[in-house]
């Protein structure tokens, strides 16, 4: 049980919404108990009159009994009030009041004193009853606003339209003892049973009283009548916007007759969950709408991309090819040689290309399994270079890995094409004859390896923009070739293998440097350090 169900439970006993009929002032109700405590007050006040009578007079004892009257009034209302007002009058006259031992007044004094006590006990108990009644109405709105609190909260935090209309149910059916069955359009307008059973009757007949409500809804806008037909109240489901539902209510199997006051608690139960309701729809077709968006926008860009980048590659093959075909003759040995590093060049471009798109897929449908192995970073930093050696052919390479670095628990082919996609990104966007420098460290609870070119660096603003698909920085009316895929696949393959990547700009002078840094808990041998010592 929850906090708010503890709370709404607590309310519930302290306001009385397990029995409404608790609540209502019983100042006549003819229970026996009340009465018999008003007599036995009176009583004890007679018995501390007697006591006082030495000390205080006989004058003086009736303010006891008045206080026994505010007493019973306070406690159990008017009617008990009334009765003990009756008893102390006759028990101050019996006990008091000349003859001794006698109902009958003779003196006309005595009459008129006895008179008067009646009239000040009965004022003074209809004041302690009234405050009664407000205490008790008082606490009984205090609940109220208690419990509508609690549900409130409760269904804040609901997300699902099921949730939502179990959690409804199960408060209408606490605090006021009503079993209940909510009808709610379906994707194509059509009215549906979505929580509860039928209440009582047939269900035919409760399908068709739920459908005039809603239809009546419809039709008039601002309509919030009840109906009660086949043993249950039928109340519309409305919103500004319009009706969302329609619910009906039951209790023990009959229409069940409210109170004014219940009607408003059941109101104010149902203005909340047809708000709830209606926030969860609009947050729902919001989420569809964005999905939506975020579809096309990636479906445009995917367009974008492959007219892009697999024109411009077949297109280099198609005419290198047909020139070595129809006019080999035209070309010395070194022209035909550069026409086969076109083709060879280009369709390695375009195998990087359809793998990006590979791994992407695999990356979102999340079918990649992990072969993990121990992990040498200068023996992949050389794999790496050696599939790139065409690609980095005009920039000078400087590789800087210390000894003693640790070996690290990864799959070796996924970290291998993060590599590839670094240097190809440093190659891309770097100027022919720049330097693209790999580097290393380890500080024993972490290692980072570093990628850094001498390009025109990154937009501060596109720092972290540049790992998400299909995005590429601009630089004016300059587009560098490309599908905006191989950043967002390098952070991809890393958070799988449990590390981090993060782009920077260099502060010595153009360029960024990209960061892959992996945790201990990567490690599969301590650095040399750390175990030497």
């Amino acid at each position: 049980m929850t906090r708010d169900d503890e709370q709404a439970r607590h309310a519930a006993d302290q306001g009385g919404f397990r029995d409404w009929q608790r609540l209502l002032p019983r100042s006549w109700a003819l229970d026996i108990l009340p009465y018999g405590a008003a007599l036995l007050t009176v009583a004890l006040a007679l018995g501390v009159a007697l006591l006082l009578i030495p000390f205080a007079g006989t004058e003086n004892v009736d303010l006891v009994f008045l206080i026994a009257v505010i007493v019973v009034a306070a406690r159990y209302g008017l009617g008990p009030s009334l009765a003990a007002c009756v008893f102390s009058v006759l028990t101050y006259k019996f006990f008091f009041i000349p003859p001794i031992h006698g109902l009958v007044a003779t003196d006309p004094g005595n009459i008129v004193t006895l008179f008067f006590f009646l009239v000040a006990t009965v004022f003074t108990g209809h004041l302690a009853a009234r405050a009664r009644a407000d205490a008790l109405d008082a606490r009984r709105h205090a609940a109220t606003t208690e419990a509508l609190y609690a549900f409130s909260r409760k269904i804040a935090g609901v997300v699902t339209l099921d949730d939502l209309l179990q959690v409804t149910r199960e408060r209408i059916a606490s605090m006021m003892r009503l079993d209940a069955a909510v009808w709610l359009p379906d994707a194509e307008g059509r009215l549906q049973i979505r929580t509860g059973g039928p209440p009582a009757g047939s269900r035919d007949d409760l399908d068709a009283e739920a459908h005039r409500v809603w239809d009546e809804g419809r039709s008039t806008p601002g309509s919030r009548r009840s109906h009660g037909v086949a043993g249950s109240l039928f109340h519309p489901l409305r919103t500004s916007r319009g009706p969302v539902g329609v619910i009906a209510v039951t209790r023990d199997g009959v229409t069940p007759r409210l109170t004014a006051e219940e009607e408003r608690l059941l109101g104010a139960l149902l203005d909340q969950a047809t708000f709830a309701i209606e926030r969860i729809r609009l947050a729902a077709a919001m989420d569809a709408a964005r999905l939506a968006a975020e579809t096309e926008r990636l479906r445009t860009a995917l367009l974008s991309s492959l007219s892009h980048d697999l024109k411009t590659p077949l297109a280099s093959i198609t005419g290198a090819s047909t020139s070595l075909r129809q006019y080999s003759e035209l070309y010395d040995a070194a022209a035909r040689e550069e026409l086969a590093a076109t083709i060879q060049g280009e369709a390695e471009r375009l195998s990087r290309f359809v793998a990006n798109l590979l791994d992407m897929t695999r990356l979102k449908a999340g079918g990649i399994e992990l072969k993990r192995e121990p992990v040498d970073l200068g023996e992949v930093v050389g794999a790496a270079l050696q599939r790139m050696q065409g690609v980095l052919g005009e920039h000078q390479i400087t590789v800087d890995l210390p000894s003693g670095l640790p070996m690290l628990d990864l799959d070796v082919v996924l970290f291998e094409q993060v590599l590839v996609n670094l240097l190809d990104n440093a190659a891309k966007y770097s100027p022919p004859g720049s330097r693209i420098a790999i580097g290393a460290a380890c500080d024993g609870e972490q290692v980072e390896l570093t990628v850094g070119d001498e390009g025109p660096g990154i937009p501060p603003g596109d720092l972290e923009r540049v790992f998400e698909m299909f995005h590429r920085v601009t630089k004016g009316d300059r587009q560098r070739a490309g599908t905006g895929l191989g950043l967002s696949i390098c952070r991809g393959f890393v958070d799988v293998l449990g590390g981090t990547i993060a782009a920077a700009n260099r502060i010595d002078g153009p360029g960024t440097i990209f960061t892959i840094t992996f945790p201990r808990s990567v490690f599969t041998s301590l650095p040399q350090e750390d175990a030497a010592e």
